[in-house]
Protein backbone atom coordinates (compact mmCIF):
# COMPACT_ATOMS: atom_id res chain seq x y z
CA UNK A 1 0.00 0.00 0.00
CA UNK A 2 1.26 3.11 -0.99
CA UNK A 3 1.37 6.32 1.67
CA UNK A 4 1.91 9.21 0.18
CA UNK A 5 3.05 12.54 1.69
CA UNK A 6 0.93 15.02 -0.99
CA UNK A 7 -2.82 14.68 -2.47
CA UNK A 8 -0.33 14.29 -5.79
CA UNK A 9 2.54 12.35 -5.29
CA UNK A 10 3.94 12.98 -8.96
CA UNK A 11 5.12 16.63 -8.70
CA UNK A 12 8.54 16.97 -9.23
CA UNK A 13 9.81 18.47 -6.07
CA UNK A 14 8.02 16.06 -3.92
CA UNK A 15 9.33 13.18 -2.10
CA UNK A 16 6.77 9.87 -2.08
CA UNK A 17 6.83 7.67 1.11
CA UNK A 18 6.23 4.31 0.85
CA UNK A 19 5.87 1.66 3.05
CA UNK A 20 8.82 -0.87 3.16
CA UNK A 21 9.17 -4.04 2.08
CA UNK A 22 11.60 -6.78 1.39
CA UNK A 23 13.24 -4.72 -1.51
CA UNK A 24 14.63 -2.01 1.18
CA UNK A 25 16.33 -4.89 3.09
CA UNK A 26 18.05 -6.00 -0.08
CA UNK A 27 22.25 -5.77 0.04
CA UNK A 28 22.81 -3.09 -2.45
CA UNK A 29 25.24 -1.56 -4.48
CA UNK A 30 25.19 1.76 -5.69
CA UNK A 31 28.00 3.25 -8.35
CA UNK A 32 26.57 6.92 -9.06
CA UNK A 33 26.89 8.62 -5.64
CA UNK A 34 28.34 12.01 -5.38
CA UNK A 35 30.10 13.05 -2.12
CA UNK A 36 29.57 16.76 -2.98
CA UNK A 37 25.66 15.93 -3.48
CA UNK A 38 25.50 13.44 -0.07
CA UNK A 39 26.28 16.02 2.61
CA UNK A 40 23.93 15.79 5.67
CA UNK A 41 21.92 19.29 6.45
CA UNK A 42 23.17 19.03 10.14
CA UNK A 43 26.85 19.24 8.45
CA UNK A 44 25.80 21.66 6.23
CA UNK A 45 24.38 23.45 9.04
CA UNK A 46 27.24 22.63 11.49
CA UNK A 47 29.99 23.88 8.54
CA UNK A 48 28.18 27.42 7.87
CA UNK A 49 28.32 27.96 11.84
CA UNK A 50 31.84 26.78 12.09
CA UNK A 51 33.59 28.08 9.05
CA UNK A 52 31.91 31.22 8.20
CA UNK A 53 30.07 32.42 11.29
CA UNK A 54 26.30 31.96 9.82
CA UNK A 55 23.37 30.43 10.79
CA UNK A 56 24.03 31.07 14.31
CA UNK A 57 20.64 30.99 15.57
CA UNK A 58 19.31 28.33 12.15
CA UNK A 59 17.75 24.84 13.12
CA UNK A 60 17.95 21.80 10.44
CA UNK A 61 14.70 22.63 9.48
CA UNK A 62 14.59 26.10 9.09
CA UNK A 63 17.38 25.55 6.00
CA UNK A 64 15.84 22.25 4.58
CA UNK A 65 14.13 24.47 1.46
CA UNK A 66 17.74 25.77 0.80
CA UNK A 67 19.43 22.67 0.62
CA UNK A 68 17.20 19.91 -0.22
CA UNK A 69 14.20 19.90 -3.03
CA UNK A 70 10.92 21.35 -1.99
CA UNK A 71 7.39 21.33 -4.21
CA UNK A 72 8.71 24.36 -5.53
CA UNK A 73 11.64 23.50 -7.11
CA UNK A 74 11.16 21.54 -10.75
CA UNK A 75 14.41 22.42 -13.02
CA UNK A 76 17.76 21.39 -12.75
CA UNK A 77 18.69 25.33 -12.47
CA UNK A 78 16.92 24.66 -9.26
CA UNK A 79 18.45 21.11 -8.30
CA UNK A 80 21.90 23.04 -8.59
CA UNK A 81 20.91 26.16 -6.13
CA UNK A 82 21.10 23.68 -3.73
CA UNK A 83 24.79 23.33 -4.61
CA UNK A 84 25.57 27.20 -4.77
CA UNK A 85 23.85 27.74 -1.27
CA UNK A 86 26.24 25.30 0.88
CA UNK A 87 29.01 24.42 -1.34
CA UNK A 88 31.24 27.83 -0.39
CA UNK A 89 30.84 26.02 3.67
CA UNK A 90 33.46 23.86 2.95
CA UNK A 91 36.92 25.13 3.60
CA UNK A 92 39.27 22.64 4.80
CA UNK A 93 40.93 19.36 4.32
CA UNK A 94 38.86 18.27 7.46
CA UNK A 95 35.76 19.42 6.02
CA UNK A 96 35.98 17.03 3.29
CA UNK A 97 37.18 14.26 5.08
CA UNK A 98 33.79 14.60 7.65
CA UNK A 99 31.74 14.52 4.55
CA UNK A 100 33.66 11.17 2.78
CA UNK A 101 32.80 9.91 6.35
CA UNK A 102 29.43 10.44 7.13
CA UNK A 103 29.05 9.53 3.26
CA UNK A 104 29.62 6.37 3.91
CA UNK A 105 28.33 5.80 6.83
CA UNK A 106 25.12 6.71 5.58
CA UNK A 107 25.86 3.80 2.96
CA UNK A 108 26.48 1.63 5.71
CA UNK A 109 23.09 2.40 7.65
CA UNK A 110 21.09 1.94 4.31
CA UNK A 111 22.68 -1.51 3.54
CA UNK A 112 24.98 -0.53 1.12
CA UNK A 113 27.82 -3.28 0.12
CA UNK A 114 29.95 -1.50 -2.19
CA UNK A 115 29.85 1.72 -3.24
CA UNK A 116 31.62 4.46 -5.36
CA UNK A 117 31.75 7.84 -4.84
CA UNK A 118 32.59 10.74 -6.83
CA UNK A 119 33.58 14.01 -6.79
CA UNK A 120 35.84 16.59 -8.57
CA UNK A 121 39.06 17.80 -7.28
CA UNK A 122 39.19 20.72 -9.64
CA UNK A 123 35.58 21.83 -8.33
CA UNK A 124 36.68 21.37 -4.51
CA UNK A 125 39.84 22.63 -5.48
CA UNK A 126 38.69 26.12 -6.81
CA UNK A 127 36.52 26.16 -4.01
CA UNK A 128 38.67 26.23 -1.56
CA UNK A 129 42.43 26.89 -2.34
CA UNK A 130 43.05 22.99 -1.47
CA UNK A 131 45.69 21.51 -3.67
CA UNK A 132 44.34 18.43 -5.86
CA UNK A 133 46.35 16.74 -3.50
CA UNK A 134 44.68 17.62 -0.53
CA UNK A 135 41.59 16.85 -2.10
CA UNK A 136 41.91 13.98 -2.83
CA UNK A 137 43.90 12.58 0.32
CA UNK A 138 41.32 14.38 2.51
CA UNK A 139 38.56 11.92 1.10
CA UNK A 140 40.26 8.88 1.40
CA UNK A 141 41.09 9.82 4.86
CA UNK A 142 37.72 10.35 5.64
CA UNK A 143 36.91 6.67 4.16
CA UNK A 144 39.84 4.83 6.32
CA UNK A 145 37.84 6.20 9.02
CA UNK A 146 35.41 4.11 8.28
CA UNK A 147 36.06 0.98 10.70
CA UNK A 148 33.09 -1.62 8.99
CA UNK A 149 30.51 -0.80 5.82
CA UNK A 150 30.93 -1.05 2.21
CA UNK A 151 33.44 -1.84 0.16
CA UNK A 152 34.41 2.00 -1.34
CA UNK A 153 35.82 3.02 -4.00
CA UNK A 154 36.04 7.00 -5.37
CA UNK A 155 35.39 8.08 -9.08
CA UNK A 156 37.27 11.30 -10.13
CA UNK A 157 34.98 13.72 -11.90
CA UNK A 158 36.23 16.09 -14.88
CA UNK A 159 33.88 19.14 -14.57
CA UNK A 160 32.86 20.33 -18.13
CA UNK A 161 33.34 22.62 -19.64
CA UNK A 162 36.37 22.79 -17.35
CA UNK A 163 38.48 21.82 -20.78
CA UNK A 164 41.72 19.57 -21.50
CA UNK A 165 43.98 20.40 -19.59
CA UNK A 166 41.66 19.97 -16.41
CA UNK A 167 41.50 16.39 -17.91
CA UNK A 168 44.63 15.80 -18.22
CA UNK A 169 45.19 16.83 -14.81
CA UNK A 170 41.98 14.59 -13.08
CA UNK A 171 43.04 11.57 -15.10
CA UNK A 172 47.03 11.66 -13.90
CA UNK A 173 45.78 12.35 -10.43
CA UNK A 174 43.23 9.28 -10.28
CA UNK A 175 46.07 7.26 -11.90
CA UNK A 176 48.24 8.31 -9.35
CA UNK A 177 45.81 7.13 -6.59
CA UNK A 178 44.64 3.46 -8.51
CA UNK A 179 46.30 1.71 -5.47
CA UNK A 180 44.43 4.08 -2.75
CA UNK A 181 40.85 3.15 -4.42
CA UNK A 182 40.85 5.63 -7.37
CA UNK A 183 39.54 3.44 -10.01
CA UNK A 184 37.51 5.32 -12.48
CA UNK A 185 37.26 9.03 -14.06
CA UNK A 186 33.61 10.71 -15.01
CA UNK A 187 32.70 13.87 -17.11
CA UNK A 188 29.69 15.59 -15.64
CA UNK A 189 27.89 18.92 -15.49
CA UNK A 190 27.90 20.44 -18.87
CA UNK A 191 27.51 17.47 -21.29
CA UNK A 192 26.71 19.32 -24.61
CA UNK A 193 28.11 16.92 -27.38
CA UNK A 194 30.26 19.19 -28.78
CA UNK A 195 32.13 20.26 -25.27
CA UNK A 196 32.80 16.17 -25.13
CA UNK A 197 35.27 15.48 -27.84
CA UNK A 198 38.14 17.19 -26.04
CA UNK A 199 38.50 14.83 -23.37
CA UNK A 200 39.07 12.08 -26.02
CA UNK A 201 42.86 11.74 -25.35
CA UNK A 202 42.69 11.99 -21.62
CA UNK A 203 39.88 9.34 -21.31
CA UNK A 204 42.24 7.20 -23.85
CA UNK A 205 45.22 7.67 -21.88
CA UNK A 206 43.19 6.71 -18.68
CA UNK A 207 41.32 3.39 -20.01
CA UNK A 208 45.40 2.45 -21.05
CA UNK A 209 46.45 3.21 -17.65
CA UNK A 210 43.98 0.89 -16.07
CA UNK A 211 40.90 3.34 -14.84
CA UNK A 212 37.33 3.24 -15.38
CA UNK A 213 35.42 5.32 -17.69
CA UNK A 214 31.46 6.96 -17.07
CA UNK A 215 30.28 9.91 -18.38
CA UNK A 216 27.04 11.73 -18.05
CA UNK A 217 25.09 11.74 -20.71
CA UNK A 218 21.69 11.22 -22.01
CA UNK A 219 20.35 13.49 -19.22
CA UNK A 220 19.84 16.88 -20.21
CA UNK A 221 21.31 16.09 -23.52
CA UNK A 222 20.08 13.97 -25.80
CA UNK A 223 20.76 10.34 -26.96
CA UNK A 224 23.87 11.43 -29.02
CA UNK A 225 25.70 12.52 -26.37
CA UNK A 226 25.18 8.96 -25.07
CA UNK A 227 26.41 7.76 -28.55
CA UNK A 228 29.78 10.00 -28.62
CA UNK A 229 30.34 8.92 -24.77
CA UNK A 230 30.52 5.24 -25.87
CA UNK A 231 31.72 5.36 -29.43
CA UNK A 232 34.40 8.44 -28.89
CA UNK A 233 35.28 8.33 -25.09
CA UNK A 234 35.18 4.37 -24.53
CA UNK A 235 32.98 4.94 -21.54
CA UNK A 236 31.79 1.36 -20.10
CA UNK A 237 28.75 2.97 -18.24
CA UNK A 238 26.75 5.76 -18.46
CA UNK A 239 25.63 8.36 -16.27
CA UNK A 240 21.73 8.52 -16.14
CA UNK A 241 21.41 7.84 -20.18
CA UNK A 242 17.46 8.07 -19.78
CA UNK A 243 16.95 9.64 -23.11
CA UNK A 244 19.00 6.82 -24.93
CA UNK A 245 15.57 6.08 -25.68
CA UNK A 246 14.80 8.64 -28.33
CA UNK A 247 16.40 6.67 -30.55
CA UNK A 248 16.81 2.90 -30.91
CA UNK A 249 20.35 2.35 -32.59
CA UNK A 250 21.71 3.91 -29.49
CA UNK A 251 19.91 1.74 -27.76
CA UNK A 252 21.11 -1.18 -29.98
CA UNK A 253 24.68 0.44 -29.45
CA UNK A 254 24.18 0.23 -25.79
CA UNK A 255 23.32 -3.30 -25.58
CA UNK A 256 25.81 -4.58 -28.20
CA UNK A 257 28.35 -3.10 -25.90
CA UNK A 258 27.43 -4.02 -22.82
CA UNK A 259 27.02 -0.85 -21.19
CA UNK A 260 25.40 -0.05 -18.28
CA UNK A 261 23.19 2.54 -17.68
CA UNK A 262 23.68 3.87 -14.13
CA UNK A 263 19.87 5.60 -13.45
CA UNK A 264 18.76 8.03 -11.24
CA UNK A 265 15.04 7.48 -10.98
CA UNK A 266 14.17 10.66 -8.63
CA UNK A 267 16.62 12.67 -9.73
CA UNK A 268 15.72 12.86 -12.92
CA UNK A 269 12.42 13.91 -11.73
CA UNK A 270 13.81 16.88 -9.41
CA UNK A 271 15.71 17.91 -12.43
CA UNK A 272 13.18 17.92 -14.70
CA UNK A 273 14.65 15.41 -17.26
CA UNK A 274 11.55 13.31 -16.69
CA UNK A 275 7.85 14.98 -15.38
CA UNK A 276 6.66 12.39 -13.13
CA UNK A 277 7.99 9.60 -11.75
CA UNK A 278 5.41 6.83 -12.87
CA UNK A 279 6.51 7.98 -16.46
CA UNK A 280 9.96 7.13 -15.46
CA UNK A 281 11.42 4.50 -18.27
CA UNK A 282 13.34 2.55 -16.06
CA UNK A 283 11.23 -0.44 -16.51
CA UNK A 284 11.43 0.10 -20.52
CA UNK A 285 15.07 0.43 -19.94
CA UNK A 286 15.15 -3.20 -18.76
CA UNK A 287 12.63 -4.50 -21.40
CA UNK A 288 14.76 -3.68 -24.20
CA UNK A 289 17.20 -4.90 -22.55
CA UNK A 290 20.04 -2.37 -21.41
CA UNK A 291 21.84 -3.26 -18.45
CA UNK A 292 20.74 -0.37 -15.25
CA UNK A 293 21.49 -0.33 -12.12
CA UNK A 294 19.42 2.15 -9.81
CA UNK A 295 21.03 4.79 -7.65
CA UNK A 296 20.60 7.95 -5.90
CA UNK A 297 23.06 10.84 -7.37
CA UNK A 298 22.96 13.46 -4.80
CA UNK A 299 20.80 11.95 -1.80
CA UNK A 300 21.66 14.75 0.80
CA UNK A 301 19.63 17.02 -2.01
CA UNK A 302 17.34 14.93 -2.86
CA UNK A 303 16.18 13.53 0.69
CA UNK A 304 16.60 9.94 -0.58
CA UNK A 305 17.76 6.71 0.21
CA UNK A 306 18.75 4.01 -2.62
CA UNK A 307 16.10 1.24 -0.16
CA UNK A 308 13.64 4.28 -1.43
CA UNK A 309 14.35 4.30 -4.71
CA UNK A 310 13.99 0.21 -5.12
CA UNK A 311 10.77 1.22 -3.22
CA UNK A 312 9.78 3.41 -6.42
CA UNK A 313 11.06 0.86 -9.07
CA UNK A 314 8.79 -1.89 -7.09
CA UNK A 315 5.78 -0.38 -6.33
CA UNK A 316 5.58 2.11 -8.78
CA UNK A 317 7.45 1.64 -12.19
CA UNK A 318 6.46 -2.66 -11.44
CA UNK A 319 10.39 -4.07 -11.35
CA UNK A 320 10.04 -7.36 -9.14
CA UNK A 321 12.68 -8.37 -6.45
CA UNK A 322 14.60 -10.56 -8.78
CA UNK A 323 14.83 -7.60 -11.21
CA UNK A 324 16.64 -5.50 -9.16
CA UNK A 325 18.93 -7.93 -7.28
CA UNK A 326 19.78 -8.55 -10.99
CA UNK A 327 20.54 -4.84 -11.70
CA UNK A 328 22.98 -5.17 -8.68
CA UNK A 329 24.68 -8.25 -10.12
CA UNK A 330 25.10 -6.34 -13.53
CA UNK A 331 26.11 -3.17 -11.55
CA UNK A 332 29.10 -5.17 -9.06
CA UNK A 333 29.83 -6.37 -12.72
CA UNK A 334 30.55 -3.13 -14.37
CA UNK A 335 31.73 -1.71 -11.02
CA UNK A 336 35.52 -0.31 -11.20
CA UNK A 337 36.73 -2.97 -8.79
CA UNK A 338 39.03 -5.45 -8.70
CA UNK A 339 38.07 -9.44 -8.96
CA UNK A 340 38.44 -9.68 -5.27
CA UNK A 341 36.26 -7.13 -4.48
CA UNK A 342 33.73 -7.69 -7.49
CA UNK A 343 33.76 -11.54 -6.10
CA UNK A 344 33.20 -10.64 -2.47
CA UNK A 345 30.06 -8.84 -3.00
CA UNK A 346 28.59 -10.96 -5.76
CA UNK A 347 28.68 -14.25 -3.06
CA UNK A 348 26.26 -11.41 -0.98
CA UNK A 349 24.55 -10.97 -3.67
CA UNK A 350 24.12 -14.74 -4.86
CA UNK A 351 23.08 -15.17 -1.35
CA UNK A 352 20.32 -13.90 -1.25
CA UNK A 353 17.26 -16.42 -0.44
CA UNK A 354 19.95 -19.14 -0.50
Amino acid sequence: MLCLAEPDPLWPGGKINVEASSVDKLPKVELHRHLEGAVRPATILDLFRKNCGMLLNASVEDILPEVQIVEADRSLADFLAKFEFFMPCLRSAEDITRITREAIEDCAAEGIVYVELRFSPVFIKGLTGLSYVDVVEAALKGAQAVDSGPIVNFIVIIPQPAGEKAGWDSVRLARDYMSDGITGVDIADDTRVLGLEEYVRPLAWARANGLGVTVHAGESEGPESVRIAVERLGATRIGHGVRALEDQSVIALLSEKGVLLEVCPTSNVHTGVIAHIDEHPLAELVRRGVAVCINTDDPGISGITLGGEYELAHRILGLSECEIVKMNLDAIEAAFADERQRAGVRSVLEGIGS
